[in-house]
């Protein structure tokens, strides 16, 4: 992961994702792209031929977030770290996907306020579409840690053939932490499989990935409960995970609402740190 990026709206929530992605930059010697977008209807934003934006509104904003860009960039956790800021005018959701895939961003670490919170950008819903809609991992601070080093992380998945990508992804995240990585399968009424199944069914998911990872690192499990979400928010309380990892399917539009939009809906409810990553199609 060589570049993180880090959309902030300047709220505390946001800052404290951007110092999380500080400590994973250092960690791993990554540059980090600093992103704000303003999003303002398109009758108050002009711009200039080069491309200096004209309009009340527009110019006061802009100064505005310039200052508090240069507020975050004399924070004494960013010493030493290389970073790129951008200011831009954008649709937020729309525009980090954009910035991540113009910048060859390797991993987004953004905050998320949870439900019930209505300051900011970065509310449940917000975060949710930008897990939707992004190509590359997710990192989604739901709680900050002054010293992040997970020793434990819960991976919940069906254990299909189109998620090896997503679980490579997590060993290259997990590796820099020497990470345990807790391999789940939550059993539902009307998803059901005895435990034999489910165990041999995570057994053949590892065994594609134990020149990778140590397999004294990984660790079956199968739970029993109601809902998958509910599933993965009672074991990972159980053992006192330090973050959650999912795969999402990216569906957009009427897809979307016909299926089950279960990491998204782990984002906005956990209370922990969440990574997700896109499923190959």
């Amino acid at each position: 992961m060589k570049k993180i990026l880090v959309p902030v709206d300047f709220s505390k929530c946001s800052e404290k994702a951007l110092h999380m992605a500080a400590q994973i930059a250092r960690k791993n010697s990554s540059d980090i792209i600093l992103l704000h977008l303003i999003d303002l209807p398109s009758g108050e934003i002009g711009f200039m031929e080069n491309g200096t934006p004209t309009g009340p509104a527009a110019i006061l904003l802009m100064e505005e977030a310039r200052k508090k860009f240069e507020e975050l960039l004399g924070k004494d956790y960013l010493e030493g770290i290389k970073v790129q800021d951008f200011l831009d005018f954008n649709k937020p959701v729309e525009g980090i996907a954009e910035y991540a895939e113009k910048h060859g961003a390797d991993l987004i670490v953004m905050g998320s306020h949870g439900i019930g919170k209505t300051a900011g950008f970065f509310v449940g819903s917000n975060t949710e579409k930008v897990v939707r809609s992004s190509k590359v991992p997710v990192f989604v601070v739901k709680k900050y840690i002054e010293n992040f080093d997970p020793d434990l992380i819960v991976f919940a998945s069906d254990f299909k053939e189109n998620c090896h990508k997503c679980f490579s992804e997590l060993i290259r995240f997990a590796r820099m932490f020497d990470s345990e990585i807790h391999l789940l399968r939550v059993n539902k009424p009307t998803k059901f499989l005895a435990t034999y199944e489910s165990e041999q069914l995570i057994r053949d998911f590892m065994k594609q990935h134990t020149q990778e990872y140590p397999e004294e690192k990984m660790y079956k499990a199968i739970y029993d409960d109601y809902s998958i979400q509910e599933g993965i928010f009672h074991y990972a309380n159980e053992i006192n995970a330090d973050m959650i990892a999912l795969s999402t399917h990216g569906r957009q539009g009427l897809w979307h609402f016909l299926q089950d939009s279960i990491a998204e809906d782990v984002v906005n409810k956990a209370d922990l740190n969440i990574i997700t990553f896109r499923m190959e199609k």
